[in-house]
């Protein structure tokens, strides 16, 4: 009998003690994820920036005047971005658009190769997007090379250069926008001042009527404008 209501006792005890435990739950907290306004999330609360960082782009309105740039731009802050640009140029076109009656016409020479190279601080001052989305304004520093090779061989000046070498500053006013295949479209327009060198031959006689091919050098400065509309890739 004793051991009986031992027995009772021992269960009794067991079904109190499990349905004490029963009513006790061990909760973690939920994490709250925090949404950025470009549609960006985290898990600890931080914003994290799912924006473009960088794109790869041409410009087609340049190869009108014969430049063909592969041109980098890559965002270093919120609202800031760099560019840089090198490019191979061909003047088929005049160095010179008003040739002196002693300078050697288009007709004795061809286009060959020069290059230019552009560098740009970009800031993009939009609350709508961060660098490298929407109008932006820069500061361009250039230079640009365009060479074009006499043929005349009467004249002894096969292979020799007319040169012209412009060295200046820009500001630029751009938009660029990116399509959902990442691709970029940018339009803008530069106005600035350049200092042009200009290098070709003339030729005089002397008083014995022996031909004398001179190099010339003219030095000048003049406004510098800039029109382009770029298409590229970025991610």
């Amino acid at each position: 009998m004793k051991k009986l209501l031992l027995l009772s006792a021992l269960f009794a005890a067991s079904v109190s003690y499990s349905q004490d435990n029963s009513g006790t739950t061990t909760s973690t907290p939920n994490k709250i994820k925090v949404y950025t306004p470009s549609g960006s999330s985290s898990s600890t609360g931080k914003s994290i920036d799912n924006g473009y960082k960088w794109v790869v782009k041409t410009d087609l309105l340049a190869a009108v005047v014969g430049e063909f740039p592969i041109i980098v731009e890559y965002k270093i802050g919120r609202k800031f971005s760099v560019e840089a640009s090198a490019a191979v140029t061909n003047a088929f076109w005049s160095n010179d658009f008003s040739l002196s009656d002693d300078s050697f016409s288009d007709e004795s020479s061809k286009a060959a190769l020069g290059s230019a190279f552009r560098g740009t601080l970009k800031f993009y001052p939009s609350s709508d997007y961060d660098a490298i989305e929407g109008w932006s304004f820069g500061i361009q520093l250039f230079t640009k090379t365009t060479n074009r090779e006499y043929v005349d061989d009467v004249q002894e000046l096969s292979g020799k250069l007319d040169s012209k070498t412009k060295n200046g500053i820009s500001l630029i006013i751009s938009k660029q926008i990116f399509e959902d295949s990442n691709i970029a479209f940018e339009s803008f327009i530069g106005v600035g001042m350049a200092n042009i060198t200009h290098e070709y031959y003339s030729s005089t006689f002397n008083n014995s009527g022996v031909r004398i091919n001179q190099l010339n050098k003219t030095t000048e400065s003049a406004p510098n404008f800039q029109l382009g509309f770029r298409i590229g890739f970025g991610n």
